[in-house]
């Protein structure tokens, strides 16, 4: 696999884990260990699935989760190159991870800033 594909699927990985990780309620899950620490170690459970879906599907439920929102075009990529797309996750399980608490973080800013400005008017 080449290293670009690689990088692509790491970055659509990212995406996708980073929408789960923004929609989970982390004050009720997870008890007194970080968040971080918790979604990798659901994600190192899920990451055995046998396909995209069900990986996500078992993260999902995982972490309270009935459904979640995330980029239709990133899973669909993701499930075009489901081989690869599984190699990649199960070899940077906790990279993804750590890249994704990043990134939901920045997806839970600018929704804050978003729904600030639109609730400030009228």
């Amino acid at each position: 696999m080449a290293d670009r594909d690689t990088r692509d699927l790491e970055e659509r990985w990212v995406r996708v884990l980073a929408s789960v990780y923004a929609q989970v309620d982390w004050r009720r899950l997870r008890g007194r260990r970080r968040p971080l620490d918790v979604f990798e170690h659901r994600l190192e459970y899920a990451k055995y699935e046998v396909d995209v879906p069900s990986v996500l599907q078992r993260l999902a439920n995982s972490l309270s989760l009935q459904g979640f929102s995330a980029g239709v075009d990133d899973i669909e990529y993701l499930r075009a190159r489901e081989a690869e797309a599984l190699e990649v996750l199960r070899r940077w399980t906790k990279l993804l991870a750590l890249k994704a608490s990043i990134e939901a973080r920045k997806l839970k800013t600018v929704r804050k800033a978003e729904k600030e400005e639109g609730g400030g008017g009228a």
